[in-house]
């Protein structure tokens, strides 16, 4: 009877461990794009980046560019690579496959190894003090719209070039990645989160494009406008960062 009660508890614990391990293996992140395409772009294709669905998208991109989205860098933090990664132009379609779309991280992730597998380059990290533009809070209370989607929903914002920038249900880090990608000339360094705000958010911001010439007296340049309508501040300061 011992013997039979002992067999029993251990199919029970081997049963649980088999379970454990199916759940573990489906749970585990993908680590590579199911099927993607990187071709040549058209010499007047638009440049432009989008998930569509689960699929990334991307059309007169250069390596610099997916570089930048991938890793959630400025330009400037890319330093001693071949001149083609800044000129050459192409057009990425890309499909992790399955039925769960990635998440916003999981996503960078899949571009991140596509680079290497695809562009066979080396790359080496170190750290270098440059001068960057710190997102900080002010006395003022912050004017941050906090978002209503679900939590697990993926961010996304873009600008249109002409002084609009928009997020949506995007933490603080991913702010000031759009204000490197999207927010023009005036941003001309890496913008780092000094703000110490959690949370997803909602923004709408509104500003001149052009620093050098306002020519809307009634719109504001692109720091005033930060101050204004975020409550927060863009302050030229220097901070390690990664390069």
């Amino acid at each position: 009877m011992r013997s039979t009660v002992w067999h029993s508890t251990s199919m029970i614990r081997l049963l649980a461990l088999l379970l454990l391990a199916v759940a573990v293996s489906a749970g585990a992140q993908q680590t590579t794009f199911s099927v993607a395409t990187i071709k040549p772009s058209s010499p007047d294709a638009p440049t432009m980046t989008q998930i569509q669905g689960k699929r990334f998208v991307t059309s007169g991109t250069t390596f610099l560019d997916l570089f930048k989205y991938a890793f959630s860098v400025h330009e400037s933090q890319v330093v001693g690579e071949p001149k083609w990664l800044r000129t050459e132009k192409f057009d990425v379609v890309a499909d992790p496959g399955g039925e769960q779309r990635p998440t916003s991280d999981q996503m960078k992730a899949l571009v991140r190894q596509l680079l290497l597998d695809r562009f066979h380059v080396v790359l080496r990290r170190d750290t270098r003090e440059l001068s960057v533009y710190a997102l900080q809070k002010t006395d003022a209370a912050p004017k941050l719209t906090a978002s209503t989607a679900a939590p697990n929903d993926m961010p996304s914002g873009g600008g249109d070039g002409e002084g609009e920038l928009a997020m949506n249900n995007g933490t603080m880090a991913n702010f000031v990645a759009y204000l490197q990608r999207f927010a023009g000339p005036a941003v001309n360094r890496p913008v780092v989160d000094q703000t110490g705000i959690a949370g997803r958010f909602d923004v709408d911001l509104r500003f001149a494009p052009d620093v050098e010439t306002e020519t809307n007296p009634n719109t504001p340049g692109l720091f005033t406008a930060i101050q204004e309508q975020l409550g927060l501040k863009l302050k030229a300061t220097k901070a390690p960062v990664d390069v």
